[in-house]
């Protein structure tokens, strides 16, 4: 959903360059791109601004508060508009809104200012600096859509950053128009024909008119009809915000194209109207306009275009699902195979001395967007490809605390991480299947919950699987279910298999059995130069659409709003869910005023700021009593009372319990040990890893 209505789209179409395309079947599956990902899924946030108990900072009366706004880009505060002046009111609820583009990939983080003005000052010139302080607070957008009832309190802070007695209200509310949806249908008679052997190959691009009056912002192209010159096209289903971004009165520009192989697209004709009378004329059957003649060619008869239908739908949106208390899950799974190299080598993808490894930077990335639509910020971790001791290989073995294997928060993941660095050992081959089923057990669980939940598994991983029919099986299973899985290349491997798996232009098959819709993502995270924040955008881009195409198959209702309490405590954090810790202790919620994530004095950690080798564990981290990070023992040494004894039976054989899988088949993907089935407290970390996935030494 970001960069929705700027000239920066991602799409070729959108950006104003010629699409190469091999065939009119590509020139069709790429004209679906401008109403897929980001751009089909933006929306307008009206963001509504008041306060209460505000200092008085006149002597005679209360102060006359105005309040300003900035938005953080690249690092500083911009200033994003400022709010009329309510004269003598310490509890001021502002008429002027904001309206604001909700980006879900981004976290868009914004500042109020509170300020008095004097009597004489111009409100619309006057620098908030020269007035009197009042009072400021931070927040990110989606604090305020997942707010209960779209309504955010928090405590305001002074210049020092201490809390005050005074608190902002921030209410958001989506656009009315954003939930609109046209049906329209388009037909023509008569083009030209512009082929020597054949009849021209037409189809319809819709741009609007940018704000700056001069450009045209491609947001829609149908489909191909070969050799027509009297075509109609299929229904046109789009958006308001997507095609005149609520704007009935915005200019459209619908220009008709001979399609050509090479990009080189012949224009036809073209013609402006309005969504206004585009309405208009699909009121009246049979209604038509003369397209004019292309740039550069002769006035004559270019053939009409015709309006057969224009209808407006309302559909339930994105953030009415998250209004409505919808919750997105966040499974994470971490690639523990030896051809990651080991841990304590510079060259390894897990070495973390220098700072955060590619793991921790995708994490971070992913999960800090991601947390705020998870209610008790608790995430599920899992490990794959690692092995205990002289135990087999666990395909899916948990990171995090029993009995779900669960982290408290992107923090929590960063810890088990590193714990589990610790104590397991990098081992092989890589397979998908087990810890994707082990999600699906999670996700069946959560269907028909109410309000509804929606999981997202995060796999990072560094190279190609080992088990790929049994992968594809396991995503179409999962293709039916309320889930949607996110792949992470990290490195620079050979990554084809998983370009595979995010079926784009064509749905997932195996044998007899097809996807129900696609639920994969996949991004290299070397193509984004170690930037987890521009990794989660595009990997989160197509997540608000597959939640809604799951929704709406699966004839799953939008539920009612949360209704916000109707006083808000000071500093406006969510409840602790019963048996969590409380505010400000480890693990728990933030107290009120804390820092948002990556703020100085609280949030994630900063590079370099983690826990060093040879730290202590965290407190509830998995297996209890393990030996912390770096204290590997030396090969093929393992010291006294080290796991397993000598006496240890060997490892039990295949399809048993602990054993490898049985051909077929898992066991309890994701399950925790029975008891002995992992060391005892205090026991001491496996030997060097076992290497399956790279190549034997030289001789």
């Amino acid at each position: 959903m970001g960069n929705c209505f700027g000239s920066d789209v991602s799409s070729d179409y959108a950006a104003g360059r010629a699409y190469t395309g091999e065939s009119i079947k590509e020139q069709d599956i790429e004209a679906q791109e401008l109403l897929g990902g980001s751009l089909a899924y933006c929306t307008w946030i009206m963001l509504s601004v008041g306060a209460r108990r505000l200092k008085d900072a006149d002597v005679f009366s209360k102060s006359d508060a105005m309040a300003v706004l900035y938005e953080k880009k690249e690092g500083s505060w911009v200033e994003f508009g400022r709010t009329e002046m309510i004269a003598n009111n310490q509890d001021p609820n502002f008429v002027h809104r904001f309206k604001i583009l909700y980006n879900f990939e981004r976290i868009q983080s914004f500042k109020i200012l509170f300020v008095d003005v004097d009597k004489g000052q111009n409100i619309a010139s006057i620098d908030p600096n020269k007035c009197d302080f009042l009072g400021q607070a931070e927040f990110t957008l989606s604090e305020v859509v997942t707010a209960q009832g779209k309504k955010l309190g928090r405590t305001m802070t002074n210049k020092e950053g201490r809390n005050t007695q005074s608190t902002v209200v921030l209410i958001g509310e989506e656009m009315s128009n954003a939930k609109e949806v046209y049906r329209i249908k388009l037909s023509a008679q008569k083009l030209k024909n512009v082929e020597r052997f054949s009849k021209s190959d037409p189809f319809v691009q819709i741009s609007r008119m940018q704000d700056d009056g001069t450009t045209w912002l491609p947001v829609y192209k149908t489909g191909v009809r070969r050799d027509n010159l009297n075509p109609s096209w299929d229904e046109i289903v789009v958006r308001a915000t997507q095609l005149c971004n609520g704007d009935l009165v915005r200019p459209l520009k619908l220009e008709v194209f001979d399609y050509e192989s090479n990009g080189s697209h012949r224009p036809l004709g073209w013609v402006e109207l309005s969504t206004e009378r585009m309405i208009e004329l699909g009121s009246k059957a049979g209604s038509f306009v003369t397209l004019n003649p292309p740039r550069g060619k002769p006035p004559g008869e270019y053939g009409t275009l015709q309006i057969n239908s224009f209808t407006v739908q309302t559909r339930s949106t994105f953030v009415d699902y998250l209004t409505g208390g919808t919750e997105i899950g966040f499974v994470v799974a971490v690639d523990f195979t030896a051809s990651n190299g080991d841990p304590r080598e510079r060259a390894s993808k897990h070495y973390f001395s220098a700072g955060p490894t590619q793991y921790e930077k995708a994490i971070m990335g992913i999960g800090a967007i991601l947390e705020h639509y998870d209610h008790d910020k608790s995430f599920p971790m899992f490990g794959f490809g690692g092995v205990y001791g002289k135990n087999p290989t666990d395909h899916c073995f948990p990171m995090g605390a029993p009995p779900d294997s669960t982290c408290i928060g992107v923090n929590g993941l960063l810890a088990a991480y590193r714990q589990a660095l610790g104590t397991w050992s990098l081992s092989g081959p890589t397979l998908f299947a087990p810890i994707i089923r082990a999600t699906i057990q999670r996700a069946r669980a959560t269907v028909g919950a109410k309000p509804p939940k929606y999981t997202v598994l995060l796999i990072l991983t560094d190279g190609a699987i080992m088990d790929m029919p049994d992968t594809i099986n396991a995503i179409i299973e999962a293709s039916a279910l309320p889930m949607s899985i996110l792949i992470v290349g990290v490195g620079r491997d050979n990554f084809g298999d998983m370009h595979t798996l995010d079926s784009d232009d064509r749905k997932l098959s195996s044998g007899n059995r097809t996807a129900v819709r696609d639920i994969v993502q996949f991004v290299e995270f070397e193509k984004y130069a170690g930037d987890g924040v521009r990794l989660a955008q595009e990997l989160l881009a197509e997540l608000p659409g597959q939640l809604l195409e799951y929704m709406r198959a699966n004839n799953v209702q939008c539920p009612p709003p949360l209704t916000a309490a109707p006083t808000m405590h000071p500093g406006g954090h969510a409840a602790p869910p019963p048996g969590a810790p409380p505010p400000g202790a480890p693990g728990g919620y933030p107290p009120p005023g804390a820092p948002p994530p990556g703020a100085p004095g609280g949030g994630y950690p900063p590079p370099g700021a983690y826990p060093p080798p040879g730290a202590p564990p965290p407190p509830g981290s998995y297996p209890p009593g393990a030996a912390p990070a770096g204290s590997y023992s030396t090969p093929g040494a393992p010291p006294p009372g080290a796991y397993p004894p000598p006496s240890a039976p060997p490892p039990p054989p295949p399809g048993a319990p602990g054993g490898y899988p049985a051909p077929g088949g898992y066991a309890a993907p994701g399950s925790y040990p029975a008891p002995g089935g992992y060391p005892p407290p205090g026991a001491a970390p496996p030997p060097n890893p076992v290497a399956f996935n790279v190549p034997p030494p030289a001789p």
